[in-house]
């Protein structure tokens, strides 16, 4: 059974072959016997024969990759057979059915219940039953709607069969209508089973969403970090596998890089809840009214006119405006007119983001070069190393000093140190002492041209 279901395409075929001597059988047997029973049971399993060649093809087809012509890949053709399925089992009942009134209301012939008839309907009850079990488990071990569909037109076929078989019983007790009331009941049995495989197919066709799954998939991408909200979410069937797409809301300035991580988290925790989806994810931003600084910078990156806009400050004025203070960087080589216009421009899309800020003051500062050359000089100057130690460590808030490097550039002293602090304090308060220690460098020695102090806990 385990090698049958890694393989729902060979127990297809296997159901094709069984199909087509169930129809010989029981074509044979009915034409010699005169039972319309019998006969609709044979033109039942040729149909069936048509149908299990469909489920055939459709499971080779829905395993087939994903192409340029089908991006979606193939899953739908299971669905499509399941659909075809139902509609020929449609066909058959109202053929059987037609002919069984016919009989009842006109009359037909005699029926002979030979005991080679109760032979092949009795070994057909196994067959199909067999057949019904194994295409049923294996649909469900591949989540074929195929194989499934034609596991309910086995389980139609054995009602079918016990109906007839009784309607056999009831013309070897001289009920020669019997045959006929079989074959109707054999008629309304495939109608029913029919009717329930075309309306799911169908459903699933139409991209009805699969009962929950949307409900699931959203409660997954909520819980993921970084996600502010889930503004929309789609899930449909195709074959064994789902599609969906989902729509999230994040911070307004977040890296592409870090957007391509959230999304690809989000995915995990998707394909975490429902393991065949294959998920689509839009990131958009998230406006929070409340968040001013937050705002400057997506219009200032919306602008794209300067980079790295840095120490921004919002003050609100007493009648409830806005005073906008920030440093932004344009290329050195720019020229003042330039940096002007681009200035004047940022300030427009600020007042367009921002329409309550009355006064907005932008600081341009020339753009740092992409690298610098240098040299670490840090032992060679050890005794200004060794006095930048102790004036940070006579900072009353500093624990120790844990790093101090020399970079020569251009015959200048760069300085970088790093102070460790008590790790309660707050974030603001630990860079007032960064700056307090680079002043205090600066005052100490000053050959150093320039000093960046770092604290950490």
């Amino acid at each position: 059974m385990k090698a049958l279901g890694r393989r729902p395409e060979l127990v297809a075929l296997v159901s094709v072959f069984i199909g087509v001597a169930l129809v010989a059988g029981k074509l044979v047997v009915g034409l010699l016997t005169g039972s319309l029973g019998i006969l609709s049971e044979a033109a039942h399993s040729l149909l069936d024969v048509v149908a299990s060649a469909f489920t055939f093809a459709a499971v080779q087809t829905a395993r087939k990759p994903a192409d340029t012509e089908h991006p979606y890949g193939h899953g739908r053709a299971e669905n499509v057979a399941a659909f075809a399925e139902g509609v020929l089992m449609i066909i058959t009942a109202l053929g059987i059915a037609f002919e069984a009134v016919r009989r009842l209301t006109v009359g037909a012939g005699t029926v002979n219940p030979a005991a080679y008839a109760f032979a092949l309907l009795i070994g057909t009850l196994v067959v199909e039953g067999g057949r019904a079990g194994i295409l049923r488990e294996v649909g469900h071990a591949a989540d074929s709607e195929a194989l499934r569909a034609d596991a309910t037109n086995r389980l139609a076929d054995v009602l079918a069969t016990v109906a007839v078989l009784i309607g056999l019983v009831g013309v070897t007790i001289g009920l020669q209508w019997a045959d006929s009331v079989a074959a109707l009941v054999v008629a309304a049995i495939i109608a029913r089973s029919a009717a329930r495989v075309a309306w799911r197919s169908g459903d699933i066709l139409m991209d009805r969403a699969p009962a929950g799954a949307a409900r699931q998939l959203r409660a997954a991408i909520q819980g993921v970090s970084g996600v502010r909200e889930v503004r929309s979410v789609r899930v449909r069937r195709s074959g064994p596998n789902l599609i969906g797409d989902a729509s999230i809301a994040t911070a307004r300035m977040l890296s592409l890089e870090a957007a391509g991580a959230l999304v690809d988290e989000v995915k995990r925790a998707a394909t975490a809840t429902l393991p065949s989806l294959d998920l689509t994810v839009a990131v958009e931003g998230q406006t929070r009214p409340a968040d001013l600084v937050e705002r400057v910078h997506a219009a200032a990156a919306r602008n794209g006119g300067v980079r790295d806009l840095h120490n921004v400050t919002v003050e609100r004025e007493n009648d409830g405006s806005l005073h906008l203070t920030m440093h932004a960087k344009l290329p050195g080589d720019m020229t003042l007119a330039t940096a002007s216009l681009a200035s004047a421009e940022l300030e427009r899309t600020l007042r367009g983001e921002l329409p309550d800020a009355n006064r907005i003051d932008i600081h341009l500062e020339p753009m740092e070069p992409h690298v610098v050359q240098g040299e670490d000089v840090t032992s060679r100057r050890a005794q200004l190393a060794s006095k930048m130690r102790k004036v940070v460590e006579s900072h009353p808030e500093v624990r120790r000093c844990v790093d101090v490097e020399l970079s020569d550039r251009h015959n200048r002293i760069y300085a970088h140190v790093v102070a460790e602090l008590d790790g309660t304090v707050s974030l603001e308060h630990a860079h007032q002492i960064e700056s307090e220690l680079e002043a205090q460098i600066r005052r100490a020695l000053p050959e150093v041209h320039e000093v960046v102090a770092r604290a950490i806990a």
